[in-house]
């Protein structure tokens, strides 16, 4: 039954991540936007298409019903659990740190069943779990970031025409920022379904869950295209950590709608070369 096939909770879809981002405080006056008004009928599905991937989301009613479209990070599907119910509310964190509030309420028809907020004002600015640097303040560095000369040497994989490194890295107080560089050399445009970072054991050929740490990225934002001359530029922002010898940081590159995925395998030894950010 296609209802039953789209209930899943966000607290399941999205719990983990629920924990590391949060509001902190009340927001300024100059952060706060009017709520984007969502329609949600019980017979029609409505998409919602974010600037980043979904971190997290908060729903004021259990008759909101979500969930992700299958190999997109930035999309949501939303529809009614019940017909008329009252009016209620939905927040959505999104990967780069911003916060979108949606007023949802019932209708039979509803006027817009996808909602683009690629070029929409967010809510508000996070403020994250465990790190002083807030979604703003990720931004700015990861500007100066994107703007250093790299310096990593090694950490590539060039396949199916594509040339994928690792360039630089930087920490700033307790926040690691990795920069990476996504270049196409072929005619067919690559796009990017997901990309997903891991502490994995060097020594185990084989992968298994139990050997697996998956990194949730405080930030992750994208400059240019991988068709461009100069290439995609992707900044990811972590929680600060360091890994032992004997194990690798793990970055999984997914092409959405195709097979051309890539993956770079970086050492703990390499990690320490992390520069200052001022």
């Amino acid at each position: 039954m296609m209802m039953k096939n789209l209930i899943l909770s966000l607290a399941v879809l999205l719990g983990t991540c629920r924990a590391n981002a949060q509001q902190n405080g009340p927001l300024k006056a100059d952060t706060v936007r009017s709520a984007t008004l969502l329609e949600l009928s019980t017979n029609k599905t409505s998409l919602l298409i974010f600037p980043a991937s979904v971190r997290a989301a908060d729903r004021g009613d259990s008759y909101v019903m979500a969930e992700k479209v299958k190999g997109v990070e930035n999309m949501l599907k939303v529809k009614a659990g019940q017909q008329n119910f009252a009016p209620s509310n939905l927040h959505v964190i999104t990967s780069d740190g911003n916060v979108y509030d949606f007023t949802v309420v019932y209708s039979d028809t509803p006027q817009n069943q996808t909602i683009d907020l690629r070029s929409t004002a967010p809510f508000g600015v996070a403020v994250f779990k465990g790190v002083s640097l807030n979604s703003t303040q990720l931004s700015a560095y990861g500007e100066k970031v994107s703007a250093s000369d790299p310096f990593v040497k090694g950490v590539h994989e060039r396949h199916y025409r594509l040339l994928f490194t690792l360039e630089g890295l930087f920490i700033k107080d307790d926040v690691l920022f990795v920069r990476y560089r996504l270049k196409n050399f072929s005619h067919i445009p690559y796009d990017e379904g997901s990309l997903r970072f891991f502490v994995r054991d060097r020594k185990k050929a084989k992968r298994t869950s139990e050997q697996d740490n998956e990194l949730q990225a405080l930030q992750v934002t994208r400059q240019g295209s991988p068709e461009s001359d100069r290439g995609q530029v992707i900044i990811a922002a972590f929680a600060r950590f360091t890994i032992a010898d004997s194990k690798r940081l793990v970055t999984e590159l997914m092409e959405r709608g195709g097979d051309r995925n890539l993956s770079l395998k970086l050492s703990g030894e390499k990690l320490l070369q992390a520069r200052p950010l001022r």
